[in-house]
């Protein structure tokens, strides 16, 4: 493990490097996290920030490298991403897998190294769809992968596409979590439930996952897509093999269209993000990218009531065909939600088109504001809440409004006033996939 020199984070020449960023300096201020209408820029020292080289990532194959973290309660960060490379050589094997790690945050050295080809799905094409996976962890901090698989079905030419999810602790295991189940096509009951999707665990051990679900058979009556399902899957459900229909039936519509009439659909379910409050009841933020008439622009926010109904509320109404980028979601300790999420406008954009936003319903309402608008920036953002009950955001900041590129990593807290911004790291293509 060498310690680079500060800022090398992300290096695309020879392959990627995943790091780690840890603040060496006190963390975010207290205060109330009300919303504040100014933003200040600073510039911190270069010894507040430790910058460690993780691990080597491969960028070979359809898909770019993606990693997701989680912290643990004890120190640790569990980090897991998506890995591809091509066959060296005559004989070489190519792979494309999931591996994950973890990192001793207080010590600075992995606790456990990569798990090679782990997980590793056998006898499945399209595994080298990774860049759509998530992973959570489970009671004793072992991490739960959920990932896509795809399998062509020749007899009817169509694609199954399930997500599986699998467990770490000890020898793999996998398990079908969701297949999208389309109850209107008398011929393909399966459908595609791949495109976006996120994982929690329960204080029971159960696995809940939210994602898009894509109808197969694109006809009159299975044309409309994309929706927003949500499933519970029991752990002791997860070894039993259910026919179609049983998994349809516990597979949930969040949002998205009825199929009662065609001409209209309402396109949700993009940057999904799955929380549990502390009550283990599901919450699910959203974007609403509207392809008809039928729908608006939106943020959005699903909540599960007592019944097992769902109902979503407006967090913003956007303006015509401006699409979110990204979107992190968190807890505050007093139930209330914040959120962190890109803008994009279409082209031809203004200057300040790019930009991070925040919202909250701590007030009772939803309420957003700008974070950052002084570049094109938002995109890979990441929220979190300190101890003292302030948010804080680390986001990519991709160039300037002049179009010069900039590629950084950029974080943001709320000091009880404003947020303060800062460049965290400058080096190379830092601050994706944070």
């Amino acid at each position: 493990m060498k310690m680079p020199r500060a800022g090398h984070s992300l290096r695309l020449a020879g392959g990627v490097f995943l790091t780690l960023v840890a603040v060496a300096a006190a963390g975010c201020g207290g205060g109330d996290s009300g919303i504040g209408n100014e933003a200040e820029e600073v510039n911190r020292q270069p010894n507040q920030w430790e910058v460690f080289e993780v691990a080597a990532v491969d960028e070979v194959g359809t898909s770019l490298p993606h990693v997701r973290a989680v912290p643990d309660m004890n120190d640790n960060v569990h980090i897991a991403y998506y890995n591809a490379a091509a066959p060296e050589g005559e004989g070489g094997a190519s792979y494309h897998r999931l591996n994950y790690l973890v990192w001793n945050a207080e010590e600075g050295v992995l606790a456990r190294g990569v798990v090679g080809n782990t997980p590793a799905p056998s006898g499945v094409d399209g595994f080298d769809r990774c860049a759509q996976f998530d992973v959570a962890l489970n009671l004793d901090d072992t991490p739960v992968f959920i990932y896509p698989v795809e399998e062509v079905v020749p007899e009817i030419a169509q694609i199954e596409a399930d997500i599986m999810i699998n467990f770490g602790g000890g020898p793999w295991s996998e398990y079908t979590g969701a297949i999208g189940y389309v109850a209107r096509n008398p011929v393909y009951f399966d459908g595609h439930a791949t495109s976006n999707m996120s994982a929690a665990v329960d204080s029971w051990g159960d696995v809940h996952i939210a994602y898009q679900f894509f109808t197969e058979g694109m006809d009159s009556a299975n044309y409309r897509y994309p929706d927003l399902f949500y499933v519970r899957r029991s752990r002791e459900s997860l070894a039993q093999v259910l026919p179609l229909q049983a998994y349809g039936g516990l597979e949930e519509a969040v949002d998205g269209n009825t199929f009662s009439t065609y001409g209209v659909h309402n396109s949700v379910g993009y940057h999904c993000r799955l929380l549990l409050s502390p009550e283990d009841r599901p919450v699910i933020i959203y974007a609403e990218h509207p392809e008809s008439y039928a729908g608006v622009f939106a943020l959005k926010a699903a909540f599960r009531d007592d019944a097992g109904g769902w109902y979503s509320e407006v967090v913003e109404t956007l303006e015509d065909a401006w699409q979110v980028g990204g979107i992190s979601a968190v807890f505050f300790p007093d139930g209330a939600l914040g959120i962190a999420y890109a803008l994009k406008a279409p082209a031809p954009a203004p200057d300040n088109a790019h930009r991070l936003k925040y919202a909250t319903n701590r007030s009772g309402a939803w309420v957003t504001e700008i974070v950052d608008e002084s570049t094109w920036c938002g995109d890979y953002c990441a929220i979190a809440v300190d101890s003292e009950g302030a948010p804080a955001i680390a986001y990519y900041d991709e160039q300037s409004h002049s179009d010069r590129p900039h590629r950084f990593l950029k974080y943001a807290r709320f000091d009880g006033l404003r947020w303060v911004r800062e460049t965290v790291d400058e080096y190379e293509e830092a601050g994706r996939f944070n």
